[in-house]
């Protein structure tokens, strides 16, 4: 099957690996992951470029505006799955599939690796956090015992007057 043919057999699929026409209240989840394959196909070759900096602004707006490093993963799981069972249902050729299985696969790592950066970025941040509340803790702290001295100070020099 011609690169082009196989783009549209993956696109067909669309609704059944993302479960657009059940009702819900909520975007179908992982919708990114299968653009991001649809563009791996389209690009095709063992380098896909303009993958990682779309998967990579898609994955963190997601981040950004509150799903968590799990929801996301577990999105990218989701579609990898059904596509997983759409494909070995809808394509016959065992060569196909597997052109489709390799860009599945490089879009679920990159949506791994975009995730665990973001977390490792988090968990840096939230620990510079912590260190600077407790360095202002110590400091308050130390101010604190400052004034407590010489409130005693000044209460020892008031009774010995």
């Amino acid at each position: 099957m011609s690169a082009v043919d196989l783009v549209e057999a993956v696109s067909v699929l669309r609704a059944e690996v993302l479960h657009t026409v059940e009702p819900g209240d909520r975007d179908p989840p992982g919708p990114e992951v299968f653009d991001a394959l649809i563009r791996a196909l389209t690009i095709g070759g063992d380098s896909v470029p303009g993958l990682d900096l779309t998967l990579h602004d898609s994955v963190t707006r997601r981040l950004a505006w509150g799903d968590s490093e799990e929801a996301v993963l577990s999105d990218a799981e989701l579609v990898f799955d059904r596509l997983m069972i759409a494909i070995e249902r809808a394509m016959k050729d065992p060569a196909d599939r597997m052109v489709v299985i390799e860009a599945a696969t490089q879009v679920a790592v990159t949506v791994a690796r975009v995730v665990s950066l973001a977390a490792v970025g988090r968990a840096s941040r939230d620990r510079a956090a912590r260190l600077r509340e407790e360095m202002s803790q110590r400091q308050l702290r130390e101010v604190f015992e400052k004034q407590r001295a010489s409130i005693v100070k000044l209460e020892a020099e008031t009774k010995s007057r």
